[in-house]
């Protein structure tokens, strides 16, 4: 091969391997922004190709921007250490601004958090809030969930 085509080839591989990401220009991460929608959408694509560093770029600026669901994706990121140590700490702080700003996959992650005891040691009266704000925003598994609650459990206050 020649040397200029294999350096071509090497580059072009190089780019494709999982982990590989580029940094995003600023107009393009403005126009993600202006529309939340799309912006979820490829910070997912990049999350699937192993691009975790580009997905949580767009994701945070969703975040700061007050897309609910961005923080539940970055709740993500933390508690699976995907880009980036795992953080437990991180994580709930994720999922909890998620939640508290509608997201109702985070709502759901928080509920099963605080019954199953991970991240946080179990708490089930924080387990029904926690699904029952999941389920009021249509969530169905955290309406199921619920339902399998000892009726003894009290609900938040």
């Amino acid at each position: 091969m020649r040397p200029l085509v294999a350096r071509l080839l090497t580059a072009w591989i190089i780019a494709q391997a999982p982990g590989a990401a580029h940094a995003l220009e600023p107009e393009e991460l403005d126009a993600l922004v202006a529309r939340p929608s799309i912006g979820l959408y490829k910070a997912y694509a990049e999350f699937k190709m192993a691009r975790y560093g580009s997905a949580r770029e767009i994701w945070s600026a969703l975040a700061q921007a007050g897309v609910a669901e961005a923080w539940f994706h970055l709740g993500i990121l933390a508690e699976d250490g995907l880009g980036e140590p795992r953080d437990a700490a991180a994580a709930l702080e994720r999922y909890r601004r998620g939640g508290e700003a509608g997201s109702s996959k985070a709502q759901y992650r928080l509920g099963l958090l605080h019954l199953e005891g991970r991240l946080v040691p179990a708490d089930p009266v924080q387990a029904r809030y926690w699904l029952a704000v999941a389920a009021a925003n249509g969530d169905e598994e955290a309406a199921r969930r619920l339902a399998t609650l000892p009726a003894s459990i009290p609900a938040a206050r």
